[in-house]
């Protein structure tokens, strides 16, 4: 299943709001290679889901087709607020061609989205859960968490969730009655709940996507797995291991185990003296 977190902070140069995720698809088996965050056709927005694969995965594909085809929301002319409302009724447009269910419950979307951007209007970034509320029977928005000035959601499994949620709040107690900074707490909570193998519904390399203040995104590269030394390890994007000559379209890969971000030397020099020292040890 999964566990994902977002949350905004304050940067030297700016704000930004990140979202990382699990890479693990279930359903009878571990699959450690789903993609779970995604642009959805304008660049002031990601979408990253929870739940059944079944319901999310054709959800997000009919958000994405939806923006892209038509040009005041692909093109951003449309901000991203009055668009979020047209895709949350999108969606709930989309419940009334479910047909022919096995079973009654098949019918309850089992699925939750973080759904963030930036607002041009509000010059601000907004960023939402969006749930299926079973009496109402209807997808809602729900607000993110404040904390300090800064935003934060989780959502996913119940096990993983409690234990993000735990650590960043043993983290601000520890900070009562003085300034926390939000900082990149979320991220030091979800790498110490990824890596620590306890819950068997999170699993495979994390996946983290940034957005700006200038109203772009960009996916990241993550060194993976951390118990492994560091010139060994692999980079990993949206849950995909990195082919021998795939390079990324920037040089910065994020290492959750320090929260930092690298430069990366993907110049074809580089790639082809690194191919020929492994051929030599081969």
């Amino acid at each position: 299943m999964t566990v994902v977190v977002s949350w905004t902070r304050k940067t030297n140069t700016g704000r930004e709001l990140w979202v990382m995720s699990d890479s693990r698809l279930s359903g009878g088996k571990c699959w450690d290679y789903g993609p779970k965050v995604f642009g959805i056709g304008r660049s002031d927005s990601v979408m990253a889901f929870a739940g059944d694969t079944a319901w999310s995965y054709p959800l997000i594909a009919q958000v994405t087709s939806y923006v892209e085809s038509f040009v005041n929301l692909r093109e951003r002319a449309i901000d991203f607020i009055d668009a979020r409302d047209k895709i949350i009724q999108m969606l709930n447009e989309s419940l009334s061609f479910v047909s022919d269910a096995a079973d009654p419950s098949l019918e309850i979307p089992d699925c939750t989205f973080i759904f963030a951007g930036y607002s041009a209007r509000k010059q601000d970034f907004i960023l939402n859960k969006i749930v299926f509320h079973s009496k109402r029977r209807k997808f809602e928005i729900r607000s993110a968490k404040k904390i300090n000035g800064e935003l934060m959601a989780v959502i996913g499994d119940n096990g993983p969730v409690s234990a993000v949620s735990r650590r960043i709040s043993e983290k601000i107690k520890k900070y009562e009655g003085g300034s926390f900074k939000l900082d990149m707490t979320p991220s030091e909570a979800f790498f110490d709940v990824l890596s620590s193998k306890r819950f068997r519904e999170i699993g495979g390399a994390p996946q983290l996507t940034k957005l700006y203040q200038n109203m772009n995104q960009k996916h990241f590269g993550v060194y993976w797995p951390p118990e492994l030394p560091i010139e060994e390890q692999k980079i990993y994007l949206r849950g995909r291991e990195l082919g021998k000559f795939e390079v990324l379209d920037h040089p910065w890969v994020f290492d959750p185990s320090e929260g930092k971000l690298y430069w990366h030397d993907f110049s074809p020099d580089e790639m082809r003296a690194k191919a020929n020292a492994k051929n030599l040890d081969m």
